[in-house]
């Protein structure tokens, strides 16, 4: 069973609309991506063992990074193929390069990023003094 369905993506959350044929693979990748974001400390076990307001937060995460997949070329983002330019209608997009030259996209979504900053599954050890 997965951490979110469609319906909970389009009415809970109230997500952007996805594709019905693209959204089963985005979401399975944007579990994954979440999954790898939280060190691999989410499974679905242990999901349903957490508080419901950490899960409440792992579902709004997932729903965000499939946003940002699918607003950002689906899988293609994984797979590091790098948009340079696109346009339709009056919308265009360049990619301007880093500060290094590079111009490689985050896999992670910022809004995933914000929406578990609070649960504590991102926090990558050490203490501080």
């Amino acid at each position: 069973m997965p951490y979110v369905t469609q319906d909970y993506y389009l009415n809970t959350f109230h997500g952007e609309p996805v594709i019905n044929a693209d959204f089963l693979s985005l979401l399975m990748r944007a579990e994954e991506i979440v999954e790898e974001m939280c060190m691999y400390r989410l499974t679905l076990s242990a999901f349903h063992e957490m508080e419901e307001r950490i899960q409440e937060r792992i579902r709004k995460a997932v729903c965000a990074q499939i946003e940002y997949l699918d607003a950002n070329g689906g899988s293609e983002i994984d797979n590091g193929i790098d948009l340079q330019s696109a346009g339709l209608g009056k919308f265009n997009y360049a990619k301007a390069s880093g500060v290094s030259g590079s111009t490689q996209q985050s896999i992670y979504a910022p809004r995933a990023q914000r929406i578990l900053a609070s649960t504590g599954l991102l926090y990558r050890g050490g203490d501080c003094y």
